[in-house]
């Protein structure tokens, strides 16, 4: 029997250890590889790189391109951020677009969220989504988090879990299993020593951790493949 890879949920690196299932970000318009069995990915429009009304159209209309291949598993990352320069009107508009996206192709969203939980969370109480979403880099307090979780929103843990006063650790701690993805984003540690750290955190083991991520990821998205 094969053993359970490690699955890393949201990443910026072309690479990963052959151990590993991840995840990749690329934006409208990227050059997507083929799949290989392991290499997935997500296509979105950041907040930070929200541009004219015409232009943020012209990518989700590219963005739609890429949704049809199945092995563009995710919608984002996307979502609200207060401190990007960018337009927050525009920005709330293109996220919309792009929660809708989810639901009509029935891809899990990725989400990027700063500040601007109120307006994110406005959108998901208005319109209950079926689809999952995920917030990436989470590191909301358990208050938040508490809130959060009795909805069909899932939490993506990173370099965060190594910052011992964070809120990360706290509603890391606080959450089930089987609310829980590990990734490493743009960080340069391995998505091995995150899973470590989670695991030390909830006092289990790593190959617990490991399959319990394994199960959410097929869980949500019903792929399958060789490992």
């Amino acid at each position: 029997m094969n053993p359970v890879p490690f699955i890393d949920i949201h990443t910026h690196h072309l690479q990963a250890p052959e151990d590993t299932v991840k995840v990749g970000n690329i934006y409208p318009g990227d050059d997507i590889p083929v799949f290989t069995g392991k290499n997935f990915f997500s296509v979105g429009l950041h907040p930070w790189e929200i541009k004219s009304k015409d232009e943020n159209n012209d990518r989700l209309l590219m963005m739609e391109d890429a949704l049809e291949l199945d092995h563009v598993i995710f919608v984002g990352e996307c979502g609200l951020d207060k401190l990007a320069k960018t337009d927050f009107r525009e920005q709330i508009r293109v996220f919309n677009v792009q929660a809708f996206m989810a639901e009509e192709y029935q891809k899990p969203l990725i989400i990027h969220c700063v500040k601007a939980w109120n307006e994110i969370m406005e959108w998901h109480n208005q319109n209950k989504p079926v689809i999952p979403w995920i917030f990436h880099g989470y590191n909301g307090s358990p208050e938040m988090t508490q809130q959060l979780s009795t909805k069909k929103i899932l939490f993506s843990f990173g370099k965060a879990l190594f910052e011992e006063n964070s809120k990360a650790v706290e509603s890391f701690r606080l959450l089930p299993l089987d609310k829980i993805f590990i990734e490493t984003d743009e960080w340069e540690g391995s998505v091995e020593m995150v899973y470590e750290k989670g695991a030390a955190l909830k006092n289990i083991s790593s190959e617990i951790l490991k399959e319990a991520v394994w199960e959410n990821f097929n869980r949500i998205e019903n792929v399958s493949f060789n490992i």
